[in-house]
């Protein structure tokens, strides 16, 4: 059974560079960019412990395609997303929420 997801405030913003981003090289990468975001997000909401951990019991996924990386930490009932960002990132970034 799927967890429900609940997304960091700052989930939006992140997102949004990176569609925009993506948008400024072809409106079909931006789409494509975020179907699969879509797919992972339903995937860790499926399956969050298939996932590797970075720094436990923070764990990540990477998006198919892209060089961008999704940060959660699962709990019995929800998933807690806590940063979409790339790759090459700095991890405080995401640490520090």
């Amino acid at each position: 059974m799927a967890r429900k997801l609940i997304f960091d405030p700052s989930i939006p913003a992140d997102l949004a560079n990176a569609v925009t981003y993506y948008d400024s090289i072809s409106a079909k990468l931006a789409d494509r960019f975020r179907a699969n975001v879509d797919r992972r997000l339903h995937d860790i909401a499926a399956h969050p412990e298939s996932f590797p951990a970075d720094v436990p019991p923070i764990r990540f996924a990477k998006i198919e395609r892209f060089p961008y990386l999704i940060f959660f930490k699962a709990y019995e009932n929800h998933v807690s997303v806590i940063a979409v960002l790339h790759g090459s990132s700095n991890p405080e970034r995401w640490r520090n929420r």
